[in-house]
């Protein structure tokens, strides 16, 4: 087995990662203006979040491993080396039974938010989640 690879995407292979999203049915679709970061095994894609620009605010979502790769501490790996090429907050929202893992990433719970977010979290908080900030 060769190494993992961490690398944020060019805009132009954001198709890639939208494949990877749709073959587990993930929700979200990645543009070429999020911010694309994955984990390769050889080419293949392992796992993979984007950080989107929402009115100069930094949102991570669609954080997805695919399921033969989880339980290997591979999401922790990937959000710390997301988050370290930041030069800002970045929002997420965690459904309520995962607050905990991001909590030990370094995330803390908000409870104001922006107005550009807190018009997102009003879309989504019936999914039983929770605003957080790294």
């Amino acid at each position: 087995m060769t190494a993992l690879r961490f690398e944020c995407l060019e805009p132009i292979k954001t198709p890639l990662v939208n494949k990877f999203y749709d073959q587990y049915k993930a929700r979200g679709r990645a543009t070429r203006q999020d911010q694309v970061w994955v984990v390769y095994n050889d080419l293949v894609i392992v796992a993979a979040c984007r950080i989107q620009n929402r009115s100069d605010y930094l949102f991570l979502s669609t954080l997805l491993v695919a399921p033969a790769w989880r339980g290997q501490g591979i999401a922790k790996k990937l959000l710390i080396h997301t988050l370290s090429n930041q030069n800002s907050l970045v929002y997420t929202f965690a459904y309520n039974y995962l607050a905990d893992f991001y909590q030990s990433i370094g995330f803390n719970f908000v409870l104001t938010l922006p107005p550009p977010l807190d018009t997102l979290f009003t879309v989504y908080k019936q999914r039983n989640i929770v605003a957080m900030q790294c």
